[in-house]
């Protein structure tokens, strides 16, 4: 390894072998005096939910081979039944795109409280940050207003079209600002939900930018089925392609990114952030009674 890729390395937020207890122990932003009266700032100081041990043995052994995942030109796979090979789990595709996948099981939540949640935390910083106490620090709605129950638009498809800059930490340890472009399944070319919930009950899709420089880094798609007991949330996110007029379009990263690092780093974040938010929705939807109003504080 030489000198640069030793200092890069340093940076990267993840060790080779990564454990609850580290992930608990990460650093979290202080709270603004004017967060800490909030009435979910408890949610806040709760501890990290678990990542079940199959999940970190995946994260901890070696990539995938890459003909066991799924590449973005099969996106519409995921509107299926049944699973991929690749449900939890990253690589390096041959076209030297990346590929990061999980699947995390939501006991006692529904599509509803989902659709609530997409609305709800990007209204506030600290809604975002209790998502992921130990990664998120602030979030910002473009079009705040597209996103409240007075806005006429149906709850399910507020976040369509939607713009959300995002400051988070992903796979270094420094926070990065985001820039979440969220699109329609038809936009970005998979089945609408609907019918058979179980097939695909919800379709979060968006492609990825660095918002400073608006350089282009990734596509993903949140599948989103129900189960006997809640929904299942399976996310793909590809490193190095967007999804433009339905179409998959490879782009080019950074030079200073280790893809295979990115993905990994992908897949660990998406693990920790959906497996804390599975462990308070419905918890935080029954004491908002699903409705989404305008922010405590701006």
């Amino acid at each position: 390894m030489g000198l640069r890729d030793a200092v890069i390395k340093r940076t990267y937020l993840f060790p080779d072998r990564v454990s609850m207890e580290y992930l608990r122990g990460l650093n979290r932003r202080k709270l603004r005096p004017g967060e800490k009266s909030l009435p979910y700032a408890g949610y806040f100081y709760r501890k990290l939910a678990t990542i079940p041990k199959e999940d970190l043995e995946r994260i901890n052994s070696d990539p995938e081979r890459h003909d066991r995942a799924t590449p973005i030109q099969d996106r519409a796979a995921l509107a299926e039944t049944g699973y991929l090979e690749m449900e939890t789990g990253y690589t390096v595709m041959p076209d030297g795109s990346g590929v990061a996948a999980t699947l995390v099981k939501m006991p006692g939540v529904t599509p509803e409280m989902l659709d609530w949640w997409f609305n709800w935390h990007c209204l506030e910083d600290l809604r975002y940050a209790i998502w992921c106490p130990v990664a998120h620090y602030a979030v910002r709605a473009k079009d705040p207003a597209r996103h409240l129950d007075d806005s006429g638009i149906p709850l399910a498809n507020r976040i369509h079209g939607s713009v959300h800059y995002v400051t988070e930490r992903i796979h270094t340890r420094f926070p990065q600002r985001i820039r979440i472009e969220f699109l329609s399944p038809e936009e970005f070319g998979i089945p609408e939900p609907g019918g058979d919930e179980s097939r695909l009950a919800r379709a979060i899709c968006a492609n990825v930018y660095l918002a400073g420089l608006g350089l282009p880094i990734a596509a993903f798609l949140h599948a989103v089925r129900v189960t006997g007991d809640g929904v299942e949330y399976r996310s793909r996110y590809w490193s190095g392609y967007l999804v433009r007029d339905g179409r998959p379009v490879r782009v080019k990263l950074p030079s200073v990114v280790d893809v295979m690092e990115l993905a990994r780093g992908i897949c660990i974040h998406s693990l920790m952030e959906y497996h804390n938010l599975a462990s308070f929705l419905p918890e935080i939807y029954g004491e908002y009674g699903g409705k989404v109003e305008a922010t405590l504080r701006r």
